[in-house]
């Protein structure tokens, strides 16, 4: 029997079951929101689980570098090689005490293409890298991965469902995160390591190692003369370079036999302290000044430009300084150059295998206005190694510095300074 009209019209105005399939849609868009908002949120937070593995590798590998350094002496320093092996430890050792996403993290290591680069720290790109190296490495770089690649992707929670739109949708999801750790410059320095009455300006670095530094004058060489906390005159500058040699109680094994030099005994080529004052210069008067105090950044030291001639005058040694003719002294023998004295004291006792040239450690002070010729007191950046060349025999006055190029140049973060000194603590770069 045909249906009448108005059972037809009214068939179709029926909505007995939309709702149920409203319901259906609105619920599988429901899932999806709670996918996106619940699993988005927990990537998230295995990816900051990821960084904080990442980040506590990388500094334990840099702190593993550096404390392998603090044990070692400057020359000893230079060419260090590196167990690739000892570094990869330090870093699982605290790596695998964290989690991410419920599971210890093991970094993966690879010579070739492994997930932990130990190396040299390259500031020239953006974000600052790592070129391998095991030869006196500053830097460390670690890959934390919860992926395919080690310790197994992400399982989400709500994803799963979108295997019925699709069958070969995966609902794990890879996660990494990356840190790198340098050794940064050092920020302090204990008593007595400066002995140097030099400074340099911030603003030199970063600066190649070649690059001669002027001092006297120093009116356009971005550096400056100081007298420690003391203030920067003349007389009491004299005092404190001659005050250091006669202070110097530290002593060094010069000799290399196991046996630490002090004041009173003989040292290799020159006898030390006093000795070697009075044999060279018969000095009778003890100054004040002894050893430096300790310094750090934030510290403040007057400094002061120009050309201090008096630091240059008085008698010099006039030596080859190969142990041969050392006990003839040219001009005042009671009165000995000040400078020059500081030089051909520590040129012995500096530890850098080189007995031509003086590797000193000096602060770097802050510079508002680059390179102006300093004359107040200038607060302390960071600390810095140079290396103090004096070619020409005084009476010149000519002092030429370079920084030292057997350190690595690397500008700190998170309150680690800049400078070319290996630090013993780590700062994380990246």
């Amino acid at each position: 029997m045909m249906k009448k009209p108005g059972n037809v019209l009214m068939a179709l105005q029926n909505r007995r079951g939309v709702t149920a399939v409203i319901v259906a849609i609105c619920l599988v868009m429901l899932i999806g929101f709670a996918a996106l908002a619940i699993d988005v949120g927990y990537l998230y937070s295995t990816r900051n689980e990821l960084q904080n593995v990442a980040d506590a590798g990388a500094l334990s590998g840099a702190g593993y570098l550096g404390s392998v350094y603090e044990t070692l002496t400057y020359s000893q320093q230079i060419g260090y090689i590196f167990n690739r092996q000892d570094v990869v430890d330090a870093v699982n050792q605290v790596t695998q005490k964290n989690k991410a996403a419920g599971a210890s993290i093991l970094i993966r290591d690879a010579e070739a293409d492994g997930d932990i680069i130990i190396g040299l720290l390259d500031w020239s790109t953006d974000p600052p890298s790592v070129n391998p190296t095991l030869t006196e490495p500053d830097a460390v770089q670690v890959i934390s991965r919860r992926d395919s690649i080690a310790n197994n992707p992400i399982a989400t929670f709500f994803a799963p469902v979108f295997r019925i739109l699709d069958p070969t949708y995966d609902p794990r999801k890879n996660v990494t995160a990356i840190a790198t750790a340098a050794l940064t410059a050092s920020t302090t320095v204990e008593e007595g390591v400066l002995k140097t009455p030099l400074g340099v300006s911030e603003c030199i670095f970063p600066k190649p190692c070649t690059d001669l530094i002027q001092f006297s004058p120093t009116t356009e060489s971005c550096a400056g003369w100081h007298n420690f906390f003391d203030h920067a005159d003349a007389h009491r500058m004299e005092e404190k370079m001659i005050g250091l040699i006669k202070g110097d109680v530290n002593g060094v094994d010069s000799n290399h036999d196991g046996t630490v030099d002090q004041l009173d005994q003989p040292c290799f080529l020159l006898p030390c302290g006093p000795d070697w004052l009075d044999q060279f210069f018969d000095i009778s008067n003890e100054p004040d000044a002894q050893t430096t105090p300790a310094a750090g950044s934030g510290d403040e030291i007057n400094f002061q430009g120009g050309d201090i001639g008096s630091l240059f005058l008085g008698g010099v040694l006039d030596t080859d300084y190969n142990g041969v003719d050392v006990g003839t002294v040219i001009g005042d023998e009671k009165h000995p150059a000040p400078f020059p004295a500081l030089f051909d004291y520590f040129k012995y006792r500096d530890d850098d295998g080189n007995n031509d040239i003086w590797t000193a450690t000096i602060p770097v002070y802050k510079d508002d206005v680059c390179c102006t010729n300093p004359n107040t007191a200038l607060e302390i950046a960071f600390f810095a190694k140079i290396v103090i060349h004096m070619p020409n025999p005084p009476p010149d006055k000519t002092v030429t510095v370079t920084l030292d190029c057997n350190d690595t140049f690397t500008p700190g973060r998170g309150g680690g300074g800049e400078g070319n000194l290996k630090g013993t603590i780590p700062n994380l770069v990246r």
